[in-house]
C-alpha cells in the first residue's frame, strides 16, 4: 500500500515538475528530484531515464 503511495505522489510531482520548467512560477527541478526519489530509480519509467543521464555524463566526461 505505501509503496503504491509513494508512486503515485513521486509521479505527481514529476508530472508538476516538467510543468515546473516550462512554467517560471514553479520550480521544476527539485519538485523532480523528490519525485523521483520517491519513486525510485527500478521503476520502469526512471531506468530509460536514468540510463540516458549516465550514457550523457560518460560522453560529457570524455570531452573534457
Amino acid at each position: 500500500m505505501w509503496r503504491t503511495i509513494r508512486t503515485v505522489i513521486g509521479l505527481i510531482l514529476i508530472g508538476v515538475g516538467l510543468i515546473g520548467l516550462l512554467v517560471p512560477v514553479i520550480p521544476g527541478i527539485p519538485l523532480l528530484i523528490a519525485g523521483v526519489a520517491l519513486v525510485g530509480s527500478n521503476h520502469p519509467l526512471i531506468r530509460p531515464a536514468i540510463a540516458r543521464l549516465r550514457t550523457w555524463r560518460r560522453k560529457w566526461r570524455r570531452s573534457r
